[in-house]
């Protein structure tokens, strides 16, 4: 079934203009079709047929695959990384991505893709994966992510070993990830002071794209134990 993304919300007999980057996807990507299925952010997803550049709209669900209230924050990672960290996570149906400008980071705020092509790589990636909602994106300084962290729901994947090997429990819902370069010794010492819990895995050194997956699919894994 083709799925096409819209930002309205559906009701049963209602029809609903599509964007025109869906018209397109739908024409020369799928070649074309009467029938298709829609989905927004809101988690619903509808039955639609296709009447020119309209969707009307047969039935309503709630997709059933879940979105787990987990955010990942990366230290900025060369664009070339992006586009995989929004795919990998949103197969792995994470809530939100966040970039921070870490000291070590090799890339700056102003090369990462602009905002609109991040909400269309979302949007992409929801469509190939099914999940309900596209990834939600976000652009943050790291003092407002100390500030949003809390002692018993973040942890910071660490590349030192003298970091251990922190419990990850069912109420994490923070991970951080650093950039390329690793922590510096300023971002490390801030960490301590918010007594923060960091986290080591026991790997040879990962790039940034690896480390977060990683990081995120064992947060996961603990997430669903009893």
């Amino acid at each position: 079934m083709i799925r096409l993304y819209s930002n309205e919300r559906f009701e049963v007999g209602g029809v609903v203009a599509l964007p025109p980057e869906e018209i397109r996807y739908l024409r020369t990507v799928r070649r074309g079709s009467h029938e298709a299925q829609l989905f927004n952010r809101a988690g619903q997803v509808a039955e639609v047929t296709i009447e020119g550049n309209l969707a009307r709209i047969e039935r309503v669900d709630q997709n059933p695959w879940p979105v787990h209230s987990l955010r990942v924050a990366v230290g900025l990672p060369e664009p070339s990384v992006v586009k995989q960290l929004i795919a990998s996570l949103s197969e792995l149906g994470v809530r939100e991505l966040s970039f921070f400008k870490a000291d070590r980071s090799q890339a700056s705020l102003s090369r990462l893709p602009s905002e609109a092509k991040q909400d269309r790589l979302a949007v992409e990636a929801a469509r190939q994966c099914e999940r309900p909602v596209p990834l939600k994106i976000s652009t943050v300084a790291f003092e407002s992510l100390l500030d949003a962290s809390s002692v018993s729901t973040t942890v910071v994947l660490d590349e030192q070993p003298e970091a251990g090997s922190s419990p990850v429990g069912s109420e994490i819902n923070l991970l951080v990830v650093g950039p390329e370069g690793g922590w510096s010794p300023r971002e490390r010492d801030a960490f301590v002071q918010a007594s923060l819990p960091r986290m080591h895995m026991p790997t040879p050194i990962l790039r940034v794209g690896t480390a977060a997956v990683a990081a995120t699919s064992w947060c996961l894994a603990h997430r669903c134990l009893p």
